[in-house]
């Protein structure tokens, strides 16, 4: 993971240091910066490097050609033949061919991977910045007066005591701005955004006060893939004919031969997926990449609340990881508020998370799996969220960022207990079972928008769908741009499996009703596609485990807040 920023008439060089610090942290390889002028103007790009792709570092901005590159994110689609050349420099060699600015369109819409990127033409003077359709990677934007600045983290502070106007930029296509009239943009939208995007653009007219005018659209190229639409099956038709409460329910709805085709189809998906994200990482961990010597640490963790998402990660991993290499599991839990009890940090989390971890270590006990307890307590939580974790948050300011946001970091961190010694661990990539939920019907208010709503089943699912279609288009606002930048501070790589391009696109075109069943209890409707390939490939009672969300599961949150309510300390 990268930091990049990009300051109009602005620099990061002679402002803030607490800046630069947070941008340095995501990428402590290497870091550099340039300042040009252009017709007046003055720009300043600045970059620091997590090397992840590659036989070697790429520096960073990149310049080819009239080009200026600045990009955080991965690139999978790579020509395999190219793989020894960083995601950085092939996108910076292509861009360098670039003749027009449809070329710089085209490019854009082959992409495949997490990214956020800003590409300057100094011939033009015009600036390229662009999110990838799914607004995985962190960009925002601030603005005071006619000053710009685009980066992937900023800071929570004014010297003049007011707020500047501060937003992560919707991902909505590829933004095109000519330096010398900063006002003025135009966006070429993604198509699949084009008819939902109309609050985003507004928002930014109206806090930026931006003119900005709407081209042609794009269409990534992953659209156009042999995936076909699911064949039918239906949960609630399944589920009325079964027994619910027999013991083996599970292995009664695997007898039904479409849904079996369709978990093979999941499956090819998701585990090109996971093996895209366990490889492309070099072969030294963070401790050992200096003198490159053999290292067989662990290069990856998974953050691990013992549930069916993570857990799935951890079987498909252990296939794609050399078998000499330790896997990290990182638990994290919070002291519990209720002074009245002896802390002993055995919350709901940990608890499902040493049921699962003992499954694994059945399943593939010749894997050395580090199990990893990280115990926070309220002093140093509240230590790190005033100090530095409410920096990365912004400009996000709710409870429920709060909460989430420092669960993440203290995992992604990775600081912990490991077989009764203190442990810090060395991966530099770090994997989350982001979007599951969302994606399978996991949240209890996908439960209630079925349960509550008074029609016929067909309506009910209905009222599902809407529900699930409001989660996915916010997912990027309430999670992924949060998340990137908190994971990205540890000098890690945050990789969320269930968040690619082919699988989403293949999962979305799924009626609800061959997603999850509510006709069933919890912990076992919710997400019932997913707990039946859970217990497919052997995670027998994992599939069945009932699972809180994390900021309830760490005991983290404090239930008599509104999640939704400004944090007092955001």
């Amino acid at each position: 993971m990268c930091g990049i920023f990009c300051g109009i008439n602005c620099s990061i060089i002679n402002g803030s240091t607490e800046l630069q610090n947070v941008l340095i942290r995501r990428g402590p390889d290497y870091s550099s910066s340039i300042s040009i002028h252009y017709n007046n103007v003055h720009l300043e790009f600045a970059s620091s490097v997590l090397w992840q792709q590659g036989l070697s570092i790429s520096p960073q901005p990149y310049e080819a050609g009239n080009f200026i590159v600045l990009f955080n994110g991965d690139i999978f689609n790579i020509p395999n033949e190219l793989h020894s050349m960083s995601d950085t420099e092939w996108l910076a060699k292509e861009v360098s061919k670039s003749k027009n600015e449809m070329d710089i369109c085209r490019l854009i819409q082959s992409l495949e991977g997490p990214f956020s990127l800003i590409i300057f033409n100094k011939s033009s003077g015009t600036l390229y910045v662009c999110r990838d359709i799914l607004g995985r990677n962190s960009l925002i934007m601030e603005k005071d007066d006619l000053k710009f600045r685009l980066m992937s983290t900023s800071y929570n502070f004014d010297e003049k005591g007011r707020e500047q106007p501060s937003m992560e930029l919707p991902p909505l296509g590829l933004y095109t701005i000519n330096v010398t009239s900063p006002m003025e943009w135009k966006l070429f939208p993604w198509k699949q955004t084009v008819h939902t995007a109309s609050n985003e653009i507004n928002n930014l007219k109206e806090i930026f006060e931006l003119n900005i005018s709407i081209e042609n659209c794009l269409q990534p190229n992953w659209l156009y893939s042999d995936i076909k639409t699911p064949k039918y099956f239906n949960f609630y038709e399944m589920c009325r004919n079964l027994d619910t409460n027999c013991d083996n329910m599970f292995e009664l709805l695997l007898e039904n031969k479409v849904l079996l085709d369709e978990l093979q189809r999941f499956s090819l998906l998701l585990e090109e997926s996971v093996k895209n994200r366990v490889r492309y990482t070099p072969q030294w961990c963070i401790n050992c990449s200096s003198h490159k010597g053999i290292c067989n640490h662990a290069k990856v963790a998974i953050l691990f609340s013992g549930g069916i998402d993570c857990s799935i990660l951890a079987v498909l991993s252990n296939k794609y990881i050399k078998d000499d290499d330790p896997i990290d599991l990182i638990n994290v839990a919070f002291e519990r508020l209720s002074s009245g009890l002896e802390n002993n940090w055995d919350v709901p989390d940990r608890l499902s998370a040493k049921n699962s971890f003992a499954e694994l270590k059945k399943l593939y006990p010749q894997r050395n799996w580090n199990y990893v307890e990280v115990n926070v307590s309220r002093q140093e939580l509240y230590c790190n969220l005033q100090k530095h974790i409410k920096h990365l948050i912004f400009p996000l300011n709710t409870v429920l960022d709060e909460t989430i946001g420092c669960a993440f970091w203290f995992a992604s961190r990775g600081k912990g207990i490991c077989l009764g010694k203190e442990y810090l661990s060395s991966a530099r990539v770090v994997l989350v079972g982001s979007g599951a939920d969302e994606l399978f019907g996991g949240y209890t208010r996908h439960r209630n928008a079925f349960s509550r709503f008074k029609g016929t089943e067909t309506e009910k699912l209905e009222t599902l769908r809407e529900e699930l279609d409001k989660d996915w288009s916010r997912i990027w606002a309430r999670n992924l741009g949060r998340d990137d930048r908190i994971v990205a501070d540890n000098g890690k790589t945050l990789r969320a499996p269930f968040i690619e391009e082919h699988l989403v696109h293949y999962v979305r075109s799924f009626s609800p009703s061959q997603l999850c069943c509510f006709l069933l209890k919890e912990g076992v409707g919710d997400k019932l596609f997913l707990r039946l390939y859970g217990f497919q490939i052997g995670l027998k009672n994992i599939a069945y485990m009932k699972k809180r969300a994390i900021q309830f599961g760490s005991k983290i949150a404090n239930k008599k807040q509104n999640a939704t309510d400004r944090s007092i300390y955001l």
